[in-house]
């Protein structure tokens, strides 16, 4: 089966309801997702979208940068639709060539008691984050970014009068947490395309833009598919800081990728012995003794792994039937902080073995 790169239950009903109307069974549930997905390719392929090519706008990518870049609505010159604004303003910085998701929304606290805090603290400051309410500030997500392009972005904005800076977004944080939390999956940006999702009563064979955007007057193509598989397959999730030990979007997951599913809550980390010595401790030394993992022993690895494990989403996920094996894992990016630098980032993959409550590690980048 292909693999899964994302699937949404975070912000998307769809999955949790339908499979507690209809009470599925784990196996139901499974089939029901895999028929989705198949259904979701099939029209990509139609589409001209190479699904494969979409993964680092998809998946957090450990040498990649994210960055919310903040405007003031209110000094915009589109008072009706200021967000229009800002995001031309970011689409004419953004580099032809490259593949992001743009997420959008504004900030969503009420009695204004957040987020100039957080943002005092941890904003790369343009101009002033004088905004007169959070609701007023209007943020652009953007992921898979090179170091450089960031800068290059902020330096381009500048010369914007509603821009105000951006949140460095990279690693975990408060401030990561609050700016995402409440935003919309606008489009995908892949080259000179952008990808984004239509009424689900229209069919797949037309293309369609819901946005208020112009993006054919930025010089861009666009393709849509109906919203319904947009927001499930095609929507990135920054991550958070207040995941719980279970949600509809990890339990969605989870039967995403395994007919047999039980709680997370229950499994271990899992690392064979030659795993450990010849592979860890030789191929991947250098990524360990950046995480500060170097010393570790197997016992004390595979806990740190799993204490870590509910710190980000599973991406990746994929359900292997081969004649000689079968198999069900997935992928996870683990923070490890480094006194006095960034937290180190490593992509851990998993196998999911249900009856045994085993997470096999596979491998480590």
């Amino acid at each position: 089966m292909a693999s899964i790169h994302t699937l949404n239950a975070r912000g998307n009903v769809m999955l949790p309801v339908l499979r507690e109307h209809y009470d599925w069974s784990d196996e139901r549930t499974f089939q029901e997702i895999q028929h989705f997905h198949r259904d979701f390719l099939e029209i990509l392929r139609l589409k001209g979208i190479d699904y494969a090519s979409l993964r680092s706008s998809l998946t957090p990518q450990p040498t990649k940068h994210e960055a919310a870049f903040l405007f003031d609505e209110q000094r915009c010159d589109n008072k009706i639709i200021p967000g229009v604004e800002c995001a031309d303003a970011l689409f004419s910085a953004l580099d032809r060539n490259t593949t992001h998701s743009i997420l959008g929304g504004e900030l969503i606290d009420d009695r204004d008691e957040i987020a100039r805090a957080l943002l005092h603290r941890s904003a790369v400051v343009a101009k002033d984050l004088d905004f007169s309410h959070p609701c007023f500030c209007y943020v652009l997500y953007v992921n898979n970014l090179s170091e450089a392009s960031v800068g290059a972005i902020d330096r381009e904005l500048r010369a914007n009068k509603a821009y105000l800076g951006y949140v460095p977004c990279t690693h975990a944080s408060l401030a990561k947490t609050f700016v995402s939390m409440h935003l919309m999956n606008l489009v995908i940006k892949q080259g000179d395309t952008v990808i984004l999702g239509h009424e689900d009563d229209r069919p797949n064979t037309e293309n369609y833009n819901l946005h208020l955007h112009d993006y054919t007057a930025l010089g861009l193509k666009l393709k849509s598919i109906q919203s319904i598989y947009f927001s499930t397959f095609l929507s990135y999730k920054p991550e958070w800081m207040l995941l719980k030990d279970s949600d509809d979007d990890l339990e969605i997951a989870l039967r995403a990728m395994s007919k047999e599913v039980a709680p997370l809550t229950e499994f271990s980390v899992v690392i064979a012995d030659d795993k450990f010595d010849k592979y860890l401790r030789t191929v991947k030394l250098g990524k360990l003794e950046k995480a500060g993992l170097a010393d570790l022993t197997k016992s004390e690895l595979e806990a740190a792994i799993c204490e870590k494990l509910r710190m980000n989403y599973m991406y990746n996920m994929e359900w292997v039937d081969e004649p000689t094996h079968r198999l069900s894992k997935f992928n996870i990016m683990l923070e490890f902080p480094i006194t006095g630098g960034y937290p180190e980032r490593l992509v851990v993959a998993l196998e999911y073995r249900p009856a045994d409550r085993v997470l096999r590690l596979l491998t480590v980048s």
